[in-house]
Formats: C-alpha cells, structure tokens, sequence
C-alpha cells in the first residue's frame, strides 16, 4: 500500500482568504498562481474542463499531485474541484484528487443539493483514504452550497455535514436554474435572490462554526469594485473570497488581513477591557463598547495570527520589522514588552484611560533622571509578576537638560518594560 503525504496536517487550523481556481488543462495558469501565493488552489476539473476533456484534466491533475516538490506543506492548501455528484465523473476525480504522491487535502464540491450528499460523498472519500494510507477523515469538504434552487431550503444540512470545513456560494448556475437574466443591477449589487442566497450560506457556515467564503467577481476590469465587495464581504462577515483571475489574488489577501492599525486597535481595546473588567460597558476612543467588540477584537487578533501577522502593536510605515519574540514570561497584566523585544520605530498607543504607572516610565526615569512626580499606582504595581513596585520616582535627580517628561499619560509611550532590578545611577550631587 503505497502512503500519500497529505497537506491537511501541516497545519491544524488553515487560513482561507483567497481560494483561487486553476483549470486543470492549463500549467501555465497554475505556474503563475503558485508564485502569487494564494491560500487554496483550486485545480478545477468541473467548469473549465469541457466533458470530453474530463479524463485529460483528471490525468493532468494527477502528474501535479506526483510532483511534490510543487507542494511543501508550508505552501498553498491544495483543493480540487470535482464534478457533481449526479455525473458519471465525480469518483474518477476523487481518485486523481487522493491517489497522487501529493494527495489533495480539500474537495470543492459543486451543486450540493442536501447534507446527505456529502455523507454519500464522505462514505467514497473514506474507502479511497484507507486504500491510499492517508488519515481516514482528513479530507474536508468544501461544498459550493446555492448553485441549485433545493439547496437553500437545506441550506443547514449542507453546513453541518461531516468533513465541512468552509462553505461557498455561487450564483451563475443558480441563475440559470431559476431563469434569471442578470445577477446583479445597475449599479453591480447583487439582485435580492442572489443576496439571499449569500446571506443564508453566511449565516449557515457561522451557525454551523466554518468558514464562509464570498462568491466569485467576474468583473476583472473592476478593480475599485472588486476591492469594494471584498471589504464589503469582510464586514459582513466572511472569512474569504474565490479568485478566478491571478490579478485579484493579492487585492483578496490584503483585504482580508487585518492591518497593523485594526491589530494596534485590537490590542488596545483588550488591554482597556482587562483593566475593566466587571465593568460591562466602558469607553474607547469616544465610542461605548462592550462584550461584543470585545469578541470582534479577538477575532482581529485571530486572524491575524492565522495570516502569520505580528501581533505587537502598529508599525510606522516602511521597512521596519516587527520585534523578536521573548523567552520571557507571557502573561503579563499591563501587556508589556521587554527589552530585547524592542525594534527601531517600534510605537506602542497607551491606554488613555489610565493613569500612567511607574513601570510605564521606568525608561524615561532612568534615562532622563526626570525629577517629575509620575502617578503611582501601587495596586496595579502589586499585580505584575513582580508583586510589588519596583522603582519609586521621587528618587531621580534632574541632570539632563530639557529631557524632562512631565506628562505621557496621553501621549505614545516608549513602552511598557519589565525589569528584574533597577540600579539608579550615582547623581554628581549624591558622590559630593
């Protein structure tokens, strides 16, 4: 029994921002979208495969899977689109899909009408897994779920089938189920049909807890469009968008990657709400929050960390990297940093509504000697790993001209710093 090395372990939770469709005839097609680094290709063996090409596309297919080195497993997720379940075609093409030294780890799988489809589908996948060595029930699925008028109405079972990993939808077959003669109005916007049946799928993947991806733009000219419904897309909630042209791969990436300021922001709002904590509703940036923003800051923060985004705070434009990871203690009340996690340009937004703590300007105290009263917060001093205040500002002596920081409680801080000891400086006045 030979073992096929599948993509699906590399890592246990996959980013999908952009899924991007490759004909399964065209190399050059898939050459160029292997270096524009989508998420997922998609290696269609369905629409752009006309059916007399069908075993052409299949035996294509399987001479990319056997080429492994096209595919490390810090590359793309490797999905392949079969043919629907009512054709003679669709185990011919879970064959090629699974039976290649590279076996895909995702199945596309078009025109679902019922949850039961899939488990009819789940039952051949497993047969194929087990004679192929590859972990039985690691193949997911994810199931383009409006493509005919019955599989709204079932649009939850689809969603909670097993092996569902994220949902999608289309509405150029639903269009031609029902008739229609257009999918979108004047102004681009889908009809309200076409908008419904994106809202159930969306609704569906969130209740049964996978990914919603956002249908297909076939405008391809429409580059202030396309940015427009991936933003639009992201706001309502989707975790990702089809791409089906190589030029819209990196405008999808970006639009579903959050940027250094919503993390900075995130980042933020959590450490304002740990400081408030019991406190239900409290104020950030003028506006009321509350549980819910609390659980879209997370969600931020999340992914984030799935698209290999830094966490730390927001960077300055240019080339500026994020700060290396510490070896120190994580869990940290006042969400600090050490020092040698301090990078060139590094800005860290404080807090603006708490005061500023001794260990928020230990840096200022010892470099400036700043003879300023800071506010002292002994309470919150006492919850930091150390249990207690560390340096008391009334002992520096001003020896530097016009460093003096009298004030940065609402102001950018250098950072927030942990220290294991202080030794204040000898001051010319002390050694007199």
């Amino acid at each position: 029994v030979g073992f096929a090395m599948h993509a699906s372990l590399a890592r246990a939770a996959r980013v999908r921002r952009s899924l991007h469709f490759v004909p399964a005839i065209n190399r050059k097609f898939l050459d160029k979208a292997l270096v524009l680094k989508p998420d997922t290709i998609i290696l269609d063996l369905e629409d752009s495969v006309p059916s007399d090409q069908k075993p052409v596309g299949r035996a294509q297919v399987t001479e990319w899977l056997n080429e492994d080195s096209m595919w490390p497993t810090s590359g793309p997720e490797v999905c392949v689109r079969i043919n629907p379940l009512d054709t003679a075609h669709w185990e011919a093409d879970v064959q090629a899909a699974l039976g290649s030294k590279v076996a895909a780890s995702a199945l596309m799988v078009p025109k679902v009408v019922h949850g039961d489809d899939l488990r009819r589908l789940g039952d051949h996948v497993s047969s194929v897994e087990r004679a192929g060595g590859i972990p039985e029930g690691s193949t997911v699925f994810i199931p383009i779920a409006s493509e005919v008028p019955d599989a709204i109405f079932n649009i939850r079972s689809i969603a909670a089938a097993p092996r569902v990993a994220a949902m999608t939808w289309g509405c150029e077959d639903l269009s031609a189920a029902i008739g229609a003669t257009a999918t979108r109005d004047a102004a681009g916007r889908y009809l309200s049909v076409f908008e419904h049946a994106r809202v159930q799928v969306l609704l569906a993947a969130k209740a049964a807890g996978v990914q919603a991806i956002d249908g297909v733009f076939t405008d391809l000219q429409n580059s202030k469009g396309l940015k427009s419904e991936c933003a639009e897309g992201l706001q309502a909630g989707f975790d990702g968008k089809l791409s089906i042209h190589p030029n819209q791969i990196a405008e999808i990436n970006a639009a579903f990657t959050p940027s250094h300021q919503e993390i900075a922001d995130a980042n933020e709002l959590l450490a304002l709400f740990a400081e408030n904590s019991g406190a239900g509703a409290f104020r950030f940036k003028g506006q009321m929050v509350d549980e819910p923003h609390v659980k879209r800051a997370r969600a931020v923060l999340a992914r984030a960390d799935a698209a290999g985004v830094s966490l730390s705070p927001a960077l300055p434009s240019g080339n500026i990297q994020p700060a290396p990871q510490s070896s120190r203690p994580s869990v940290r009340p006042h969400h600090g940093k050490w020092f040698e996690e301090l990078s060139e340009g590094l800005i860290i937004q404080h807090a603006l509504t708490r005061t500023v703590t001794e260990t928020d300007n230990i840096l200022f105290t010892t470099m400036s000697l700043n003879p300023a009263a800071l506010h002292l917060d002994y309470n919150q001093a006492q919850a930091t790993e150390f249990g207690r205040p560390l340096v008391n500002s009334m002992f520096t002596v001003a020896l530097l001209v016009g460093m003096s920081v009298l004030e940065t409680t609402h102001g950018t801080t250098i950072a927030n710093l942990g220290f294991d000891e202080v030794l204040p400086p000898l001051s010319s006045r002390q050694s007199q």
